[in-house]
This record gives structure tokens, C-alpha cells and sequence, in this order.
């Protein structure tokens, strides 16, 4: 078992920083003791500690909410982090959810595929709200022709790691931050600005 982690430790020290079209730009990150960063579709961590070795420099321990913990060099941690979304980011995604899925027609499913998932391994926000929103159609196109939707894991993967930024974001659940999601794809906005409101004086009630 523990054999097990190490390769899996491992693997994740040596991915490759993916960078697709439409990332956001990576500010500058502190990467302090405490912080919460996301890590591409590994989702939000929190910077454990930060280690210096004599072989390979400053090195940087994060740890998720699974319990897993990954150790990055500091440089590779400065290109493959990201901070968690501010509300700039989050209207954008709003927006981007609320928006119109390319034609299916117009791209293989094998390119959509592959396109899907170097958003997903290219961890911007943005990229999961285009996946969250294009799986959310295809779906809803099959359910009215007839068709049983097909479990699609990348879509269901990115919608798992949008509710938790939202929720993280935002301070509210992530249930909620999912249903959150649900109405910006169903176009039902008045609805969501209640919730945030809503969410906004739970907030301001635990402080």
C-alpha cells in the first residue's frame, strides 16, 4: 500500500505544467504556510510547509482534503498553482455557464474529448466552467431526443472540482454551490443572485 503512494507521489512530482489556451494569467503566489491553492485537477490544497533539501532546493508539501499530500519544488510550485478564485473570476464563470455551447456538429467527439481534457489538466477555472456547461447541454440534448445520457466522468469530474472552488470561494457548502451551478446553466439568474445573497448574510452571521 504504501509502495502504492509512493508512485503516485511520484507521478504527480513529474506531470507536466499544462498550459491551454484560455488559462488565466498566474499571478505572482506567496505560497506562505496555510494558503489555499489549486492544483490544476487535483482541485484545492492548502500549503502544509515548505522544506529546504540540500539536493533539491526549497521544496513545497501540499495537503488535500482527501488526506493526500503532494511535495512540489518550489519552482515547479510557482508555474503549477494557482490562487483560488476571487469574484472576478467567479462572474466570468457565471457568465460562461449562463453562455451557448459550441455546435456539436462542428467538432469530433474524439477532439472535443481531447479538448475537454486538457482543460481539465490545465486547472483554470474558466476551463472547467466550459466543461461544466458543454456537458450540461449534451446532456440535456439526449434526455429530450430520448437517449439515456452517458456518463461522462470529465464532465462529472470538472463539475466536482467547480462546486468545491465556488464553495471555497464563497464560503458555503458545496451542495450548494453545485446547485448554484445548475441554475447559471439553466439561465436562471434572479434565482442565483438570491442564493448568493442568501449566502452572503449566512457568511456575515458566522463571522
Amino acid at each position: 500500500m504504501a509502495q502504492r503512494k509512493e508512485k503516485t507521489h511520484a507521478s504527480l512530482n513529474h506531470e507536466p505544467a499544462a498550459r491551454t489556451p484560455g488559462n488565466e494569467a498566474r499571478t505572482a503566489l506567496r505560497l506562505a504556510v496555510g494558503d489555499r491553492v489549486v492544483y490544476a485537477s487535483h482541485g484545492i490544497g492548502r500549503v502544509e510547509s515548505r522544506e529546504h533539501q540540500r539536493a533539491s532546493g526549497e521544496m513545497l508539501v501540499l495537503v488535500f482534503e482527501n488526506g493526500m499530500r503532494v511535495t512540489l519544488p518550489l519552482e515547479r510550485a510557482q508555474n503549477a498553482l494557482r490562487a483560488l478564485s476571487g469574484e472576478a473570476e467567479l462572474e466570468e464563470v457565471q457568465r460562461t455557464l449562463g453562455g451557448d455551447s459550441p455546435p456539436a456538429a462542428l467538432e469530433h467527439w474524439s477532439r472535443r474529448h481531447r479538448n475537454a481534457q486538457a482543460k481539465l489538466v490545465g486547472g483554470s477555472v474558466g476551463g472547467l466552467a466550459e466543461i461544466v456547461r458543454d456537458g450540461a447541454h449534451r446532456e440535456r440534448a439526449r434526455l429530450k431526443g430520448g437517449t439515456a445520457p452517458i456518463r461522462n466522468q470529465l464532465y462529472r469530474t470538472a463539475r466536482k472540482l467547480l462546486a468545491a472552488e465556488v464553495a471555497a470561494a464563497r464560503g458555503i457548502e458545496p451542495d450548494t454551490a453545485d446547485a448554484w451551478i445548475g441554475l447559471q446553466i439553466d439561465g436562471n439568474g434572479l434565482t442565483a443572485r438570491r442564493m448568493r445573497g442568501a449566502s452572503d448574510a449566512e457568511s456575515g452571521a458566522k463571522s
